[in-house]
Formats: C-alpha cells, structure tokens, sequence
C-alpha cells in the first residue's frame, strides 16, 4: 500500500527527529535510514541511526486521514497514558500531525496461522482482558458509541450521500457499491441487526482496542510483554464481546499479503470462526476467573487443534473442567460456562456489526482528500461479503431454536 500524495518527506522526518533529539544533529543523512511501514489509517516508518546514539531506533506515526472514525485528541490522551503505565510502546514525541514512539525491537506481526494458534488466542485473551481492566480518562456515557454509530440513521445517509458521487468510481467499484446499497436501502436488515445488538445484552462497557488487526499486535521474546497491542486510534469504552468479535474477524484477513491488493481472506480461518467464537470465549473468561496455577495447567493442555473442530473443543473443554473441580462446586461450573456461552453468541452477533463498522469506514475514506493509496471500496466489499455470510449463519442458528 502506498502512502498519500501528500506525506512527509524523508527528509521532513529526518529533520523533526533532528529537531526533537540533539543527537541525531550531527548524523549525515547517509547513516539515517528511514523505510515505510505497513499500516491502514496512519503512515508510519521506521528511522533508524547506523551509528551509535539515542534512541537508535524510533517508529515515527504521520496521522492519517480518518475523519468521522478517529477522534485525534482522544487517540493522544489514550497513547499517554499507555505509555505512562508502560503497558505498550512508550511515547518519546508528539507534534500536531505527528508521534515519535518506541520501536518494538524484537516484535514481530503474527500471521494468520498464529492468529487461530489455540495457545496464541488464549494468551491474546489473557492480555486482552488486563487491557480491558485500564481506566483511561475519556469518555464513558454508558453506551457503545461504535455500536450506535455502525447502524444509525445518521451514518447510513453519510454513506449514502458518499455512494452517489458515482463520478468518483471505476464500474468495478459501483457494482461493488450496488451491492452495499441495496443493502442500506433494506429496513428489514437494519430492523434485525438493532434487534440482534440488543438481545441478551448484559454486558458491562470496558476500555477496547477495537482494531485488533496482526499489523496492531507484536509477538516479542519478553516474557512480561510477549503479545503486545499498539496502534489506539479506535479505543474507546466499548463491550469486551466487540473487541473479540473484532479479533476473530480480523484473524481471517491476511494483511501482509505480498501482492496488490496487499490483503486477501484466508477461507480456513473464516470457515472455522464459530469454533474459535466459542474458544475465545473460553479462553476469555477462564483468564479472568482462574488462578494463575489453572491458568499454567490449562496452557499445557492446549494443543494446535484446540479449535479447529467441535470434538477437539469438547475435549478440551472436559479436560478444563476436571482441573476446576478441584476448586469450584459443580454449580459454580455450570455458572462459570453459562457465562462462556453467552459471550459466545455475543461474539458472533457483534462479529456482523464489526464487519459492517469497517464497510462504512470503506466507503467513507475512499477517494478522500488525504487518504492512503489504498483499494478502500474492494477492502470494503470483502469486509461485507464476510458480513453476509455471518449474517445468514446468525439467521439459521435462530430459525433452528
């Protein structure tokens, strides 16, 4: 993916890091090596020193265009305070249009083989549930305002006024559009993914990542960070289900596809969602309810084919029990995996939702002023054909009750 028309030279960059750190004043330019990194909303780089100095090695964040899905000043108070409680990547500089991070020097992106790991998953969950216990000075007005936002009025006539400009589409692109047109012009649709959102909701709002993508996660060799969440524009106080169900869905694009588009859908990983719906779920809620000595016991049983079918679930899940009874009363157990089962089906029915937030996000950065050369409308018909499919499987689990 190419960066915008307009971003910062290397030379700009080189500058604002000399600007920033006298150190690098009296590096020549041929030992300052700047390279472009992956990344879908901002521009990033990695600027490196070939000489001795500090800091030798810094991630250096162009904010990119996302206006309507990113509040900025947001996004920087959440970063602060990350960096502060040294639970990600720590700030070095700010400027308006720009950060200057830690680079994570071991860190590696998983792929997506390690994105449906079992032993990955359960630890991603365990870090997962910790950064969902931070409190971060933003808003909290008791409701999810990504929830609100993906299937309101409001926000399906912004993408309907942007599906109109036609002008701005290649053929490929408006009969893709077509396809998520007669999709917002169907209030039966909308009619049930309100009613689906609302069904069974009891769950508390917590501060989410919401963008759980590989290229926003680092694998390294520390063993107090070894899965590391980064990239925040998208936090915001949300339901712990989003999250996950964003995770999963996440889990089944391949970002670092080496050919243009540069993602592609690993169909293995999407065909086998619901299993690993309900093994994240597991493995979500035993991080929070187990001692660490469980937490240990439970991470040998794990086995690569944990999740992949139902009966290597249920296994798993009978060898789970049998180290909880050594602790929990069999009611407890049965309270314990009434509590799996309903972030289960949580997960699933945000899991459409998640799909549907990032095919407006499509629509509405496509061909904008400022946005990345990237295939915004392609990225979004994917994004809505997953929609599709996990919108009839939704459908046919409630016709069969």
């Amino acid at each position: 993916m190419n960066s915008r028309s307009t971003h910062l030279t290397e030379y700009a960059i080189k500058e604002i890091i000399s600007e920033k750190f006298t150190s690098w004043n009296s590096i020549s330019p041929s030992n300052i090596s700047i390279s472009r990194l992956t990344g879908l909303t901002n521009i990033t780089y990695k600027a490196q020193a070939m000489i001795d100095t500090t800091p030798q090695t810094i991630l250096f964040r162009e904010f990119g265009n996302a206006e309507g899905f990113v509040d900025s000043q947001q996004e920087r108070i959440v970063f602060k305070t990350i960096s502060d409680m040294d639970l990600g990547p720590q700030l070095l500089e700010c400027g308006n249009s720009w950060r200057m991070e830690e680079f994570v020097k071991d860190g590696v992106h998983p792929n997506n083989e390690k994105m449906a790991d079992s032993d990955f998953q359960f630890k991603s969950m365990g870090v997962l549930q910790k950064f969902h216990q931070m409190e971060i000075p933003i808003v909290n007005n008791g409701e999810s305002m990504i929830l609100k936002k993906t299937i309101s009025e409001e926000m399906k006539a912004n993408v309907m006024k942007k599906i109109e400009k036609r002008e701005l589409y290649t053929d490929v692109e408006l009969k893709q559009l077509e396809c998520i047109e007669n999709f917002l012009n169907d209030e039966e649709e909308f009619n049930y993914l309100n009613e689906m959102t609302i069904r069974e909701n009891h769950e508390e709002l917590k501060f989410c990542h919401n963008d759980l993508n590989q290229l926003n996660i680092f694998n390294t060799s520390k063993k107090d960070k070894e899965i590391i969440f980064i990239d925040y524009e998208y936090c915001s106080y949300n339901y712990p289900s989003y999250d996950i169900a964003n995770f999963l869905n996440e889990s089944t694009i391949n970002y670092q596809h080496e050919d243009e588009p540069y993602y592609v859908l690993v169909e293995d990983n999407f065909n086998t969602s619901p299993i690993q719906a309900h093994f994240l779920a597991l493995s979500y809620i035993l991080n929070k309810e187990c001692t660490q000595i469980e937490i240990n016991q439970i991470q040998r049983l794990i086995s690569e084919k944990t999740n992949k079918n139902k009966d290597e679930l249920k296994n798993f899940i009978g060898l789970v029990k049998q180290i909880l009874e050594l602790r929990l009363s069999e009611q407890e157990i049965i309270d314990l995996f009434k509590e799996i089962s309903y972030l289960k089906r949580r997960i699933r029915r945000l899991q459409i939702i998640s799909n549907l937030n990032w095919v407006w996000w499509s629509v509405l950065l496509a061909h904008e002023k400022n946005s990345l050369n990237f295939e915004y409308i392609d990225y979004g018909f994917l994004r809505f054909k997953m929609l599709e499919k996990l919108l009839e499987l939704e459908k046919a689990r409630k016709n069969t009750k």
